[in-house]
């Protein structure tokens, strides 16, 4: 399997754990999520683009869905964190697999 297939599987393992996370409010779920989510960076087979180009939109998008994640698993009644967060997580997933 390629890496940009595994890296694409991890995140939609990801997005499978995050979305009942957020539904049902459970913020320690979306920790085993989020090891999903960053597994490809730590094993490799997360790559920029062929062209070289530094995904700026994509890292900024997932810094910033993470700041809410953290918000979400201190306050756990945060709607507007937990909500903001699968929402600009998405737009992060988006923009990464357009690379």
């Amino acid at each position: 399997m390629s890496k940009k297939r595994l890296t694409l599987l991890c995140v939609a393992i990801a997005g499978l754990i995050f979305l009942p996370a957020a539904i049902l409010n459970k913020p320690y779920y979306g920790l085993i999520a989020a090891f999903f989510d960053w597994l490809p960076l730590f094993t490799g087979w997360m790559k920029f683009s062929e062209s070289g180009k530094v995904p700026y939109l994509h890292i900024t998008l997932t810094v910033i869905a993470y700041i809410f994640f953290i918000v979400w698993l201190f306050i756990p009644l945060s709607d507007f964190a937990r909500f903001g967060f699968i929402m600009i997580w998405f737009l992060a997933v988006l923009s990464g697999a357009a690379l």
